[in-house]
């Protein structure tokens, strides 16, 4: 069966739940992907944490941000892929989630940058 294409407001919906903090493989100005761990916020936004390691905020930003997301399934069908582009801008105090999982580093949002996503599509299994 052919897959579902998901409009961007699908897209946040899946990337947010169940769980806000995932892994996402991040392209920096068209740069070598990297996997990054993220916060993704209610607008489709996502955080990434640095800690206090300010290399990663002077590599992307002010620079263009391709994301892909992806989720399996253990019983076929049912996985995802979401794909999108943003601008990526040094995180600020407000960025800061308010709840975050207990394995997270205390002051791992001390540097870090926002991904302000500008459009995000995908698909579904079925």
């Amino acid at each position: 069966m052919p897959a579902k294409t998901l409009s961007h407001v699908e897209c946040v919906k899946l990337i947010r739940s169940p769980e806000r903090y995932r892994p996402v493989l991040v392209s920096i100005d068209g740069q070598q992907p990297v996997t990054l761990t993220c916060f993704v916020l209610d607008d489709g936004d996502l955080l990434v944490p640095a800690g206090r390691d300010r290399a990663l905020v002077r590599r992307a930003a002010g620079r263009t941000a391709s994301v892909n997301i992806t989720q399996r399934s253990l019983h076929p069908p049912g996985g995802w892929t979401v794909t999108g582009i943003g601008l990526a801008r040094p995180l600020v105090a407000a960025d800061r989630p308010d709840s975050l999982p207990r394995n997270l580093a205390p002051g791992a949002f001390d540097a870090g940058i926002r991904i302000a996503m500008a459009r995000l599509t995908g698909c579904r299994e079925h």
